[in-house]
């Protein structure tokens, strides 16, 4: 497994309008990528709904392209069009999907970047 070093870590949620009402968050800056999980979402304090569009869709990850950081420190999100994304059924697995992706787009930050020679 590659290091982790150089990724950041957000306390909140990195997409989703709803996002606040969400028990489950995960932001993670991967090189010049936002990947952000979300789910378990309670808009009314205690019922679950789904995130996505399928009934077992209670959980979900979107990636998308950023350029660095504003001046607090928070993503600065390039296209909010998501370029990839996967929606999942319980918590468990949205936490191990979020690492995946989080793996998946630091090898392609990794190739995308010019060498030093």
């Amino acid at each position: 497994m590659e290091s982790q070093e150089g990724w950041k870590w957000y306390g909140y949620a990195g997409h989703f309008i709803g996002g606040k009402k969400c028990a489950f968050h995960l932001a993670t800056r991967v090189g010049s990528y936002l990947v952000s999980t979300v789910g378990d979402y309670r808009p009314d304090g205690q019922s679950r709904e789904t995130v996505g569009s399928g009934p077992e869709d209670f959980f979900e990850t979107f990636v998308f392209e950023c350029d660095g950081e504003d001046s607090d420190g928070n993503p600065s999100i390039a296209n909010w069009s998501s370029i990839d994304c996967k929606r999942y059924e319980d918590s468990l697995v949205a936490e191990q999907g979020h690492y995946e992706f989080c793996h998946r787009y630091a090898k392609v930050s990794q190739q995308s970047q010019p060498r030093k020679d």
